[in-house]
């Protein structure tokens, strides 16, 4: 498998820290964002470290999904934007892998954390931000369309969902020319803490927010549970979804390592 930022190949970690960084703020090899423990260093380490696992769990995850050794991962892209609605700023996946099982199209796109949120805002924080938005945008717009298109216009009952989470699966399940989705989040708790980065607390409440945004969306819980390589068991979700008249097969899991 080859990884590439936009058009260029990435060939070792310190190439992903400055296309990471030049991602952000166009500066080549610093940002606020990159620290040695936190979730995009995480992430760099995991796929193109020295002890790298990465590709390995994700081949595990697709083979016990799909009950298939005929995997082949082809291509991965970090900081892959995934375009889900015809307004300006699309879903920005840490990495997006693309790839081949059974002669499906697959599509992996990763959310790397250590023990940040989903994202800055709930539903209901979203929609009260939008209301007292001063400039007219879309981001109103955008946030109905999401609500109708996943949550069936239910937005008061889930109004405590993480509104990330939401347009994680949206840029998701809308990448292009795909047949099957994963949307594996991976908390890298034990690098974090080697550096005194982790917060249980947090982590704990994140926990809770994805499996919440899980059971509202109705995803099943799979009677299925794989060990990676530190030796944990996930939870396998799984949800047939139908978008704009197509439907795919969509898992998630929740990867601590």
């Amino acid at each position: 498998m080859k990884y590439y930022y936009k058009e260029k190949e990435i060939t070792k970690k310190e190439d992903w820290k400055n296309a990471f960084c030049s991602a952000y703020n166009k500066k080549e090899k610093e940002d606020k964002h990159w620290r040695e423990g936190r979730s995009a260093e995480c992430l760099a380490e995991d796929f193109m470290g020295e002890n790298a696992t990465g590709k390995e769990t994700m081949i595990e995850m697709v083979r016990l999904c799909l009950n298939s050794d005929n995997i082949s991962l082809e291509k991965a892209c970090i900081e892959h934007a995934s375009k889900f609605d015809e307004y300006k700023r699309p879903r920005m996946q840490d990495l997006a892998i693309w790839g081949r099982a059974d002669k499906k199209n697959i599509f992996i796109g990763i959310e790397a954390k250590v023990d940040e949120k989903f994202g800055s805002k709930s539903l209901s924080e979203q929609r009260e931000y939008v209301n007292n938005l001063k400039t007219k945008t879309d981001a109103g717009k955008r946030l109905d369309k999401l609500i109708e298109d996943f949550l069936d216009r239910k937005e008061k009952e889930n109004k405590s969902l993480r509104y990330q989470l939401l347009y994680y699966l949206a840029g998701s399940i809308r990448e292009p020319n795909t047949d099957v989705i994963f949307m594996p989040v991976i908390v890298y708790k034990t690098r974090a803490s080697k550096f005194k980065l982790y917060s249980k607390e947090l982590g704990d409440k994140n926990y809770n927010d994805y499996v919440n945004f899980m059971k509202a969306l109705e995803f099943e819980t799979l009677a299925l549970e794989f060990k990676t390589f530190d030796e944990k068991i996930h939870k396998i979700y799984h949800k047939k979804i139908t978008d704009n008249g197509i439907t795919k097969d969509v898992y998630s899991t929740y990867i601590v390592k």
